[in-house]
Parts: C-alpha cells; sequence; structure tokens
C-alpha cells in the first residue's frame, strides 16, 4: 500500500451513527438545532401530504410535503442563527457561523441500520454539488470521511423524512442522483410516535412523490 493510501485510509472511517437520546440531543446541540422542533417538521410536513386526494396530481403528496416541509424548516429556525438559502438551486437553511445547511428531502425509509434512505426523487447536479465538501475522498461506497474536508466549506445535512413517520438528520454523499454514503446519520424518530403505516420503495425505483427539482433559465 503507497502512503497515500495509508493516509487516505487513516483519515476515513465507517458512517458514524447517533441513536441514544443523549447522543442525539448532543449531536444536534453542536449544530445549534433541537429534536423537537425537527419533529415539528416532520409533522407538518406529512400533516401536508395527507391533504392530497385521488382528484390531485399523482405527485401531489410529496409535492405537499416537500413544500410545507421547507416552510417548516425554515418558520422554525430562520432568525438570528439559521437564514434562507437557495445556491446551487437548492432550497435550505444556513448558518453561517458554523458554516452548517439543512435541506429538507422526502425519503422512503429512515432510522434503520440495514436499509439507506432513498431520497423520492432523483438528486441532481446542484444537490450533488452542494453536497461535494461532505465527500472527501470520492463517495467511496462503506466509508467517510473523519473530518470535513476544508474549515472554509460547508457542512451538509438533509432532514429526510419517510412517509411512516421516521425521520433523521443525516450528512450524506450524493452521487448518481442517489445518497450513495453517509458521512454520520442522526436518528430523531423511528415513526412510533407518529402511528401510520410505512411505504417503502422497492430496488432503486423512485416514487412518483417527488422533491420538486428547480431548473434556472440560462
Amino acid at each position: 500500500m503507497n502512503i497515500n493510501m495509508e493516509i487516505r485510509m487513516t483519515a476515513m472511517r465507517e458512517t458514524q451513527i447517533y441513536k441514544e437520546a443523549a447522543q442525539v440531543d448532543n449531536r444536534l446541540s453542536s449544530i445549534k438545532l433541537k429534536k423537537e422542533p425537527l419533529l415539528t417538521i416532520r409533522t407538518m410536513a406529512l400533516g401536508a401530504g395527507a391533504d392530497a386526494t385521488p382528484f390531485h396530481a399523482s405527485n401531489a403528496e410529496g409535492t405537499f410535503t416537500y413544500h410545507i416541509g421547507l416552510f417548516a424548516l425554515r418558520k422554525e429556525h430562520v432568525g438570528a442563527i439559521w437564514k434562507v438559502d437557495r445556491s446551487n438551486g437548492i432550497d435550505s437553511i444556513r448558518n453561517d457561523q458554523d458554516r452548517v445547511k439543512v435541506v429538507f428531502s422526502n425519503v422512503d425509509i429512515a432510522c434503520s441500520d440495514g436499509k439507506k434512505p432513498k431520497p423520492r426523487s432523483a438528486k441532481g447536479a446542484g444537490a450533488e454539488r452542494l453536497c461535494s465538501e461532505n465527500d472527501m475522498f470520492g463517495g467511496l461506497p462503506h466509508f467517510a470521511p473523519a473530518q470535513p474536508s476544508s474549515d472554509k466549506g460547508w457542512t451538509v445535512y438533509y432532514l429526510m423524512v419517510a412517509p411512516n413517520g421516521a425521520a433523521e438528520l443525516s450528512r450524506p454523499i450524493v452521487k448518481d442522483k442517489i445518497f450513495k454514503a453517509f458521512v454520520e446519520r442522526i436518528y430523531l424518530s423511528d415513526g412510533s410516535d407518529f402511528g401510520v403505516e410505512p411505504k417503502s420503495l422497492l430496488d432503486d425505483d423512485i416514487a412518483d412523490s417527488f422533491d420538486p427539482q428547480i431548473i434556472r433559465k440560462k
């Protein structure tokens, strides 16, 4: 093994998962977030999705969930610390002091050790660029960087909400339009406090409920 590979492997580690209540609260506090407001966002978003009827468009549930999820994310946080952000065509909130961003995303499943969340819409180039600082060495499939790649870069988290009420705040690497790997996953709820049946995607399918993609005119 050459010296460059040794350096790379030394800097890498398996995905960090926070699931114990004290771990979750401490980790969220370190990035100036709290669990309860994040779960409030989850509840508001899924409540909006439940307003979709058979007379709405087939993607209405996911669209309603996304729009209200983003609204709630900003309503709960924008103020002295968090600001509205739309860089790379991705709507989010940002904390300039700690250089952290948070994005809302519909996913098929959350808080599962055995399965990685899949986005309910394909992630575009903007999301890949936004999360580029999360990936120090090119998004290896089973490992993630132990430290951010640059103190001048941004750490990007996604608030991932599944149809059964499960939710996690996680730091993904976006490749090939999906969440390819994770630097860390912070479990917020397995959905047991929400009381609805889960809906899970099969194989690598993308559901027709989706997060709208922003395409800017040239």
